[in-house]
């Protein structure tokens, strides 16, 4: 990993998960899912660093030996195609773990999109962990799922012929990842990513970005109060703009 500033011991409880579970709950929402000791122990076993903005964590096709937890900030994974074009193909907020590989090598590059505090632990590491502690490992078996439903629903969003649509539906993604702010004109949500990152997930132009979210403000549906944090005006008209798939 490039030149990270390692941090001293925190006052915050660990590493953690956050995901919808697989049982019924009272809140249909994602919540945290490891308890005080599994923190205490994913500690124990990281490292925990702040990285400035856009620095490159890994890259695609290197050895893979390290994993990370996202402690604070929003990080995101993309593939350089051959055509020059980049695409992004995920992001990841407080609470979600990214680095997984595949024979042993990372499939995709991660770079920081705001400053981030991550806690990495190396690969072997953990897989010893968690083949010590089953109710740890079934933890991550959940967070696996939920990921593998949040790939599912990108597939929806970006299948979605009007740019709109996938704007409003990529604006619905963030709020249901809890990326929300308190104002005095009510709940904001924060949109940090570029324009350019969106384009990239979207599997749109920049351009197209612009005019979809133009047209979303004029319409009364959202208000970019500030460049990167909306707020849903209508919530009615938004609700029914991203169940039309």
């Amino acid at each position: 990993m490039p030149r990270a500033r390692r941090e001293p011991p925190s006052t915050d409880s660990g590493p953690s998960l956050r995901a919808v579970p697989f049982f019924a709950q009272s809140d249909a929402g994602p919540v945290s899912l490891l308890n005080r000791r599994q923190r205490q122990r994913l500690t124990e076993i990281s490292t925990r660093v702040r990285v400035p903005p856009r620095m490159v964590l890994y890259r695609e096709d290197t050895v893979a030996t390290t994993m990370f937890f996202n402690a604070g900030g929003v990080v995101k994974t993309f593939r350089d195609l051959p055509s020059g074009r980049r695409w992004v193909t995920g992001f990841f907020f407080p609470e979600d773990v990214f680095g997984l590989a595949q024979n042993g090598v990372y499939v995709r590059t991660a770079q920081t999109v705001t400053e981030a505090t991550l806690y990495r632990v190396k690969t072997e590491v953990l897989a010893e962990l968690l083949r010590n502690d089953p109710d740890l490992e079934y933890q991550f078996l959940v967070k696996a799922a939920h990921e593998l439903r949040e790939a599912q629903r990108q597939a929806l969003v970006v299948g979605r012929r009007d740019a709109v649509g996938r704007v409003a539906m990529f604006i619905r993604q963030l709020e249901q990842r809890g990326v929300r702010h308190a104002s005095g004109g009510g709940l904001e949500i924060d949109m940090p990513m570029t324009r350019s990152d969106v384009a990239n997930y979207l599997g749109l132009s920049p351009e197209a970005v612009s005019r979809a979210t133009r047209m979303l403000e004029r319409r009364g549906i959202v208000k970019f109060t500030e460049r990167h944090r909306v707020r849903i005006v209508d919530r009615l008209q938004f609700d029914r703009l991203v169940a039309r798939v």
